[in-house]
């Protein structure tokens, strides 16, 4: 999975910056990222009893080989259908492997079918989530800076576009590899057959604030790791490389903190861990709002590492117990990412091109701040059922 991460990281801060430099116009510009968000969610929703159905194995190397075309088609396009028929494909592609990545990771290491208490989360699924996430971040870490580099050494469009289909060939290999070193993963007794159509989903106390927030932690990264950061960077014409160095700092401190999250949360709980990383966000917002100095752009995206590897960390591992079934709640914390994702990416791509950079990153501190408040609510509903 580390390899996958790195493949549909390689383009994701870069794709913005290379939108806004092919238009000034907000509407080709939120058009483009709707695109990729709306693959996403059509999977998350359409796809919520098909790929836990399927063998993830089979899923994942057909999502990543998905990607890959798609981002070489990106490569390839001189804009128009082609951009964005590809930048569709490459949501579904990365839709499909997001989600049979999370059901790999419960399939991978067999367990024991307990049902655990409102609130608590079965201990085998949490340490395969903290497995996926890590080798998926971590991935994620040496891909994200990746791409900008390719473009601030290769100057101009064509230095987009050679990332772009490097991406998409190292995909392709990715998609290989898998096939080959990944075991069947068939899906577990209880689950239907593959069937397209809308979730079907019993309602549990606390799940729907639970998923609000899954949602939250995917805008944190859809729309302030791949959206925000490099845009402010660009806006205040810092270098490309200078833009690669704050991806790299807020990814390598999510990695290394990731490393403890499962540990911090065994000690102090989900909830406890959540609230701590919408409020350390909300500062790092408010710090990026102020117009800051190259070095408080750096500080503070990596404050915004620590903060993403909290929410990543407890988010899925919340909205599972919440539901009591792997399978389950892991189909609906994808389809409430998908549209966190969705917001953000678009929300932060829009909102920059109308309004100035502080004023955006005032709203995503609201919506930490009121997710912190959130987060809070949903604790005291665990601690008294």
């Amino acid at each position: 999975m580390a390899a996958a991460g790195v493949t549909m990281s390689l383009t994701a801060p870069l794709e913005v910056l290379f939108i806004k430099a092919s238009s000034d116009s907000s509407a080709y510009i939120g058009i483009f990222m709707l695109a990729a968000g709306l693959g996403v969610i059509v999977v998350d929703v359409f796809g919520t009893r098909f790929v836990p159905g399927l063998d993830a194995r089979a899923a994942l190397t057909a999502g990543l080989t998905m990607f890959a075309v798609a981002t070489i088609g990106m490569g390839v396009a001189d804009g128009g259908v082609l951009l964005m028929a590809s930048r569709m494909l490459q949501g579904l592609g990365g839709g499909v492997v997001l989600g049979a990545g999370l059901q790999a990771a419960v399939r991978v290491y067999p367990r024991v079918q307990t049902l655990s208490p409102a609130g608590q989360s079965d201990p085998t699924i949490a340490r395969s989530l903290a497995r996926f996430n890590a080798a998926f971040l971590l991935g994620g870490a040496v891909g994200s800076p990746g791409g900008l580099l390719v473009a601030g050494i290769i100057e101009g469009p064509f230095g987009y576009q050679i990332a772009f289909v490097a991406a998409g060939v190292l995909a392709l290999l990715v998609a290989a590899a898998l096939a080959v070193a990944l075991p069947a993963l068939a899906a577990p007794p209880g689950i239907g057959r593959p069937a397209v159509g809308l979730p079907q989903f019993t309602r549990s106390p606390g799940g729907s604030a639970a998923l609000v927030l899954a949602m939250v932690g995917d805008f944190l990264r859809g729309g302030v790791l791949f959206t925000a950061l490099p845009l402010a960077g660009a806006v205040r014409h810092y270098p490309i490389s200078s833009i690669a160095v704050a991806i790299a700092l807020m990814s390598g401190a999510e990695i290394l903190v990731l490393q403890i999250a499962y540990r911090i949360i065994g000690r102090v709980g989900v909830v406890a861990v959540l609230v701590t990383s919408f409020l350390l966000g909300t500062l790092c917002a408010g710090l990026l709002a102020m117009e800051p100095s190259t070095t408080t752009y750096f500080v503070a995206s990596t404050l915004f590492g620590i903060s993403l590897a909290g929410a990543t960390a407890s988010l899925p591992v919340l909205v599972v117990a919440q539901v009591g079934e792997s399978s389950a709640g892991l189909a609906k914390f994808r389809i409430s990412a998908g549209i966190g994702i969705l917001a953000g990416s678009v929300g932060c791509a829009v909102l920059a091109t109308q309004l100035s950079m502080p004023v955006l990153f005032l709203v995503i501190a609201a919506i930490l701040l009121a997710s912190a408040q959130l987060a809070h609510f949903v604790g005291k509903r665990i601690s008294t059922t």
